[in-house]
């Protein structure tokens, strides 16, 4: 019993951060897709005007049931704003910018989406050409923090580095839900953390150093 919990404790603490930038280049996410392990964390840096929205493949630029929406973003404290995301599987998980158009342009990313066959980054984004952007009702599925509040975070990870490369798994998102139409760009305020759920968040500050301790324990 007391490997099985040693050894959670340090798959834990080597989980990675992925760190995508969200509009500092233009209509982008950089990098647009990334290899993420469950337990790994997503911290999407945005600059104004830009938002990130999780989307099914047969349904580009719509928003994802039970799906995560950071909220729009139209400060401009550029890319000092994040939204933290806990990866929870290694199915393909497909997003998009909701600012107007944006999504049509191409601004669609994802995490471990397929290089090759039909569901494909490329085939996605071709997909949202003839699409309508809507934009979730509010904040889910993740939280916003200050740079101050995930320092911490990203420097107790082993992993911290950014991830350029699409991993071979395949699959797609569900259905859509019931969305609101986008307001245009830039035409929203920052909506705050309160209420989001407990478990939108792994932050692994400290447990590399409870795995330590329990292992000298053991001994």
């Amino acid at each position: 019993m007391r490997f099985i919990t040693l050894a959670t404790l340090a798959a834990t603490a080597l989980a990675a951060v992925h760190v995508v930038e969200v509009g500092e280049s233009g209509q982008k996410f950089e990098p647009q897709t990334i290899s993420a392990k469950v337990g790994d964390t997503v911290i999407y840096h945005f600059y104004p005007n830009h938002d990130v929205a999780q989307a099914a493949f047969d349904a580009p630029c719509v928003p994802f049931n039970g799906g995560f929406y950071s909220g729009p973003f139209s400060g401009t404290d550029s890319g000092k704003k994040k939204f933290v995301y806990n990866v929870t599987t290694t199915n393909p998980i497909w997003y998009y910018c909701t600012t107007q158009n944006h999504c049509q342009n191409g601004m669609v990313g994802g995490i471990n989406i397929p290089t090759s066959g039909e569901k494909t980054i490329a085939a996605f984004a071709s997909a949202a050409k003839n699409t309508n952007t809507e934009r979730p009702a509010g904040l889910s599925g993740g939280q916003l923090e200050e740079d101050e509040q995930i320092a911490s975070l990203t420097a107790s990870s082993s992993g911290g580095s950014v991830s350029t490369s699409a991993p071979s798994s395949t699959g797609s998102g569900s259905p859509a839900t019931t969305t609101s139409t986008p307001t245009g760009s830039g035409s929203a305020s920052t909506p705050s953390s309160t209420g989001v759920a407990d478990n939108v968040k792994a932050p692994v500050t400290g447990v590399l150093a409870a795995a330590l301790g329990f292992a000298a324990w053991l001994l």
